[in-house]
This record gives structure tokens, C-alpha cells and sequence, in this order.
């Protein structure tokens, strides 16, 4: 009998616990920082869990600085918005479809963060912007898990913004695009950019970097790109490691500082144009011409 008790009490207090943790996770969903929007959302509606908005617009206006707006479901929740305070914008459960349009983000000295959003201004009835994200103003952005297609804007994600500023894209395509996939390219000052595991296929350019730009690459593509795979102006720096520039017309052009680590530059028309260092460790092969060696530097 007193073994019987004893399971018993046992059951009951994990069934307690279960309870609890049921509404400590219930509570959560109901924090003050983060709105919402849905499919079939409203956005007279206080953009809550329980009655979201329509679109990123109005989730925006109500959500504090710093705060998180999600999406609860896959839907187009806007034509161009802008991004004035810290935020979060995730869109987990939004997958399948456009979300937005384009994004201006003009944040001061604020954080933002766009996760799992497909950004996509091909629809010409929503407005024109000179890129699909475009940063004017901000500390640091990070773009994670974005695609960016088929734009008829100039640029796929444009920075321009006054440094000093940080860029992180990662698990991200830009694609399609009618002109440059990725523009660094500060008005003044230093930006520090790394991009991680990032695809930009199929535009003018597939990263173009300016004077002041300080691009780190590992592990990314950048592929049938009309123009160049990777453009380096004069005051710009590039490392590149891990990665594939192929099928361009110009695979790298350095006129800034460029670094080249274990990557592979391939069946472009011209390989290299400019002066690049070297490890020594990269395949450089098929390309209609192989263009300036890179200049081999020690390892230390």
C-alpha cells in the first residue's frame, strides 16, 4: 500500500509541475514586448497573440523599442515598410509566399534583426524603393535566414548607412535581382560585414563593396552574376574563405584589398582582375581566362 502511495504522490506532483511549466509557456506568448500579425489578422486589432494585425506597418507602430514582432502564420503583410526603432522580425511560422515587399531600415543606433522573411518587390503595383532592404541608419543588422528575389529595385540589400556599423547575413539568397545582390558601401566611417553561408546568384554583382567596406566571407556562393561575382572598390576590403565564385563574367575585381583562403574560382570568363593575396590553398581553374594570379603571403 505505502508503494501505491508513493506512486501516486509521484504522479500527482509531476502532473503539478506539468501544469505549471503548461502556463509558465502560456504566460510567455503573452509578452508585452512582442505583437503579431496574421493572414487574417485585423489591424484595428491590438496586434496581440490573441488578435493580431494585418500587416508589419501597424505591428510596428505598437511595438516598443527593443521589442519582437512575429509572424503567426505564412501571409504578404505589406508593401514597403521602414524600420525606425529596435526590433526583431521573425517569421518562423510565415513561411511559403512573400512577406513583405521591401524594408527600409532607418534605426538610428539601434539593433534589428529580419529572420526567416522572404523579401521579395518583384510586384511593380506595390511601389518602387532602391533596394529590397535598405539600411540607412543603424548600430547593427543582422539578416538571418532571408531570401531576397527577383527585384526590379537597383539593389538587393543596400548599406549605405555612416559608420561605424555592423552587418551579419547568414543562411540568406539573394537572387534574381536587376542589379547588385549586396552593396557595402558607407557614406563615411567604417562598416564591418560578415556574411555566412550566403548565396547571391542571378544579379548584376553579387557583392559589391566601397570604400570604408570591411567584408569578412566564409562559406558562401556567388554565382551567374552578369557583371562580377565580387567587386572590391579602392578603400574596400575583402577576405574570402570557403567559398565558390563561379559563372561570372568577372569572377573577382580588386581595386581595394582582397584575401583569398581555401575557395574555389571557376568557369568564370575572366578569374581574377587585380591584385589579391593568397594563402596559396584555393583552385582557381576554368576559368576563359585565369586574369592576375594572386600574390602568395605566409600563414602565421
Amino acid at each position: 500500500m505505502k508503494r501505491v502511495l508513493c506512486l501516486i504522490a509521484i504522479v500527482l506532483a509531476a502532473a503539478v509541475l506539468a501544469v505549471r511549466w503548461t502556463s509558465e509557456v502560456r504566460a510567455q506568448n503573452f509578452v508585452p514586448n512582442t505583437t503579431y500579425v496574421s493572414h487574417n489578422g485585423n489591424d484595428a486589432n491590438a496586434c496581440s497573440l490573441a488578435a493580431p494585425c494585418a500587416t508589419f506597418t501597424r505591428a510596428l507602430a505598437v511595438t516598443p523599442t527593443n521589442g519582437s514582432l512575429s509572424c503567426l502564420d505564412a501571409g504578404y503583410f505589406g508593401g514597403i515598410i521602414t524600420i525606425t526603432s529596435g526590433v526583431t522580425i521573425d517569421c518562423l511560422a510565415g513561411g511559403g509566399g512573400t512577406n513583405v515587399y521591401s524594408i527600409k531600415i532607418n534605426a538610428g543606433g539601434d539593433k534589428i534583426t529580419l529572420r526567416n522573411l522572404v523579401v521579395n518587390e518583384w510586384n511593380a503595383s506595390a511601389g518602387s524603393a532602391p533596394a529590397v532592404i535598405e539600411i540607412v541608419a543603424a548600430n547593427t543588422v543582422y539578416i538571418e535566414n532571408v531570401l531576397i528575389a527577383r527585384s526590379a529595385s537597383e539593389f538587393g540589400i543596400y548599406d549605405h548607412r555612416n559608420g561605424p556599423g555592423v552587418l551579419a547575413i547568414s543562411n540568406s539568397s539573394i537572387v534574381q535581382n536587376e542589379g547588385p545582390g549586396i552593396v557595402v558601401s558607407p557614406g563615411s566611417g567604417i562598416i564591418g560585414a560578415e556574411l555566412d553561408n550566403v548565396k547571391s546568384a542571378f544579379n548584376t554583382y553579387g557583392l559589391a563593396v566601397g570604400s570604408g567596406g570591411r567584408v569578412m566571407i566564409k562559406n558562401s556562393v556567388f554565382t551567374d552574376n552578369a557583371t562580377t561575382g565580387i567587386q572590391v572598390d579602392g578603400g574596400g576590403f575583402v577576405s574570402i574563405s570557403s567559398s565558390e565564385i563561379s559563372f561570372n563574367q568577372t569572377g573577382v575585381a580588386a581595386q581595394g584589398t582582397v584575401s583569398l583562403q581555401g575557395s574555389t574560382v571557376v568557369s568564370n570568363t575572366t578569374a581574377i582582375q587585380g591584385a589579391t593575396q593568397s594563402l596559396g590553398n584555393n583552385r582557381i581553374f576554368a576559368n576563359v581566362h585565369d586574369g592576375n594570379a594572386p600574390t602568395i603571403v605566409s600563414g602565421q
